[in-house]
């Protein structure tokens, strides 16, 4: 049953999570323009900046992964509802909507053989840790006392938005409201999830299992 949980993050410890997150599709594009191979400079940024992120919030990270080992069947539980889930939502995303989901293209992850494994991490675990830990410093301030529902929408409508707007790699319009929808839909299963179980490790967990199955797949076929 979701409750209200009192704010236990400052804002300085919001607002420079929020910049981490925001300056990796960023420091992406400015590497980008010394080794001119974008997939590869996400990757770098992604784990490196990830790993910051995560250090940095070391403390937060330690009390969701505390509250998902307590309760242990909840997590698994919603980690395979998740999973099911973003499994659905990728299909649509990828064959019908045609978003840009934050993922490698094929070509690329067999061209770069050589970088697969650190991709392989970038574009699964990191890239689902960064998105739950952004996502969590983001709505930390929300009061979602009663309003489950609206906090959910609410939070999906503007950090999706962000999302799409630091990730998007084409100025086309028609493109962006496909990944808008994508990274909507995206963020309010994670926000269910986490109302739950009042973590964001089944979340992540889901999210990043799925991604990195679709780069295997990729990869292999």
């Amino acid at each position: 049953m979701p409750v209200k949980t009192a704010s236990a993050l400052s804002m300085k410890r919001i607002v420079i999570s929020c910049l981490i997150f925001i300056m990796i599709p960023l420091a992406a594009h400015l590497l980008n323009i010394i080794i001119s191979q974008y997939a590869i400079s996400l990757m770098f940024c992604m784990n490196v900046g990830t790993s910051i992120l995560i250090i940095y919030d070391w403390n937060l990270f330690g009390i969701h992964y505390n509250r998902a080992k307590k309760n242990t069947m909840d997590t698994i539980l919603f980690t395979s509802l998740g999973a099911i889930l973003i499994m659905l939502w990728v299909y649509v995303g990828a064959n019908i909507l045609q978003a840009a989901l934050i993922l490698p293209g094929n070509s690329d992850l067999i061209a770069y053989g050589y970088a697969r494994p650190g991709m392989l991490i970038a574009f699964s675990f990191a890239e689902a840790a960064n998105i739950s830990i952004s996502y969590k410093c983001f709505t930390d301030h929300f009061d979602v006392h009663g309003k489950e529902l609206q906090s959910i929408l609410l939070s999906s409508l503007v950090f999706g938005l962000l999302l799409t707007v630091i990730y998007l790699p084409s100025l086309n319009i028609s493109l962006f409201f496909r990944t808008y929808l994508y990274n909507m839909v995206l963020i309010a299963i994670l926000a269910y999830l986490y109302n739950q179980c009042h973590t964001f490790i089944p979340g992540l967990l889901a999210m990043a299992v799925i991604y990195f199955i679709i780069m295997l797949q990729s990869s292999i076929l």
